[in-house]
């Protein structure tokens, strides 16, 4: 996004969907879900893990954008 600053937990912007706040964290917890039909793998599998993201305040707009290793 043209931004040369390190990422801090707590940052902030304008949400592009609601235009309310998105919060910056760097432990956003994503549900994962692996495939029934495929043959399991160690490193994917069910659970949680967690990712860098930018997420909406607003309750009810549900807006989040998860953000790549650069």
């Amino acid at each position: 996004m043209g931004n040369s600053r390190p990422l801090n937990d707590g940052d902030t912007r304008r949400c592009p969907q609601c235009r309310d706040t998105l919060v910056f964290s760097s432990r956003y917890p994503v549900l994962t879900v692996g495939l029934a039909l495929t043959t399991p793998r160690a490193d994917v599998g069910d659970g949680i893990r967690y990712e860098r993201a930018w997420v909406c305040r607003n309750g009810g707009c549900d807006y989040r954008e998860l953000v790549g290793d650069a």
